[in-house]
C-alpha cells in the first residue's frame, strides 16, 4: 500500500514540476516595435494555433473579411516531434533535484496570401520542456506564451 501511494504522490508531484525554456537565449526576450500588418485568418477553428499566432504579435489581426489590403492568413496544425524521456529517470532518482531539459520539436506552419502571392512559412519552435522539483513553483507554463515569443523571434530573424 505503501509504494502505490508513494507512486501516486510523486507522479503528482512530478507533473507539476516543469516549465517551458526557448532557445537560443536571445529569443526569450526579442522584441519588434515595427509596423504591424493586418491580417485575416481564414481558418480560425484551429484555436491553438491562431492564440500562438496573437501571442506572437506579428500581425493585427481583424475579422473584416472585406478589407482587401489585409494579409490572409492559412494556418496549419501544430506538429510536435517527441524526443527520448530517458533523462527523466535521472531526476526520478533524484527527487527531481537533477534539472532535465527534453527539446520536443514543434513545427509550426501557416500560409501569408497577398493577393496573388503566396509565402509559406514553415517554422521550427525551439522550445524545451524542463523538469525539475523547483519548477513546482515557476509561473513558466504558458506554452502558448513561449511559442508566440519563440515564433515572433523566428519569423524576423530569416
Amino acid at each position: 500500500m505503501k509504494i502505490i501511494l508513494s507512486a501516486i504522490l510523486s507522479a503528482i508531484l512530478l507533473s507539476s514540476c516543469y516549465s517551458y525554456k526557448i532557445f537560443p537565449k536571445e529569443y526569450r526576450h526579442f522584441t519588434y516595435s515595427g509596423e504591424k500588418k493586418e491580417a485575416f485568418v481564414v481558418n480560425p477553428e484551429l484555436t491553438k494555433e491562431l492564440q500562438i499566432l496573437k501571442k506572437a504579435g506579428i500581425f493585427k489581426i481583424i475579422t473584416d473579411t472585406l478589407n482587401n489590403s489585409a494579409v490572409k492568413i492559412k494556418l496549419y496544425p501544430l506538429q510536435r516531434s517527441f524526443m527520448c524521456a530517458q533523462p527523466v529517470t535521472a531526476s526520478l532518482f533524484t527527487l527531481g533535484q537533477f534539472p532535465v531539459l527534453l527539446p520536443d520539436r514543434y513545427q509550426y506552419g501557416f500560409d501569408e496570401v497577398q493577393r496573388s502571392d503566396t509565402i509559406q512559412r514553415r517554422i521550427e519552435l525551439k522550445i524545451a520542456t524542463r523538469f525539475w522539483f523547483w519548477d513546482m513553483f515557476a509561473v513558466k507554463k504558458n506554452f502558448k506564451q513561449k511559442a508566440g515569443q519563440t515564433l515572433l523571434a523566428e519569423y524576423y530573424n530569416n
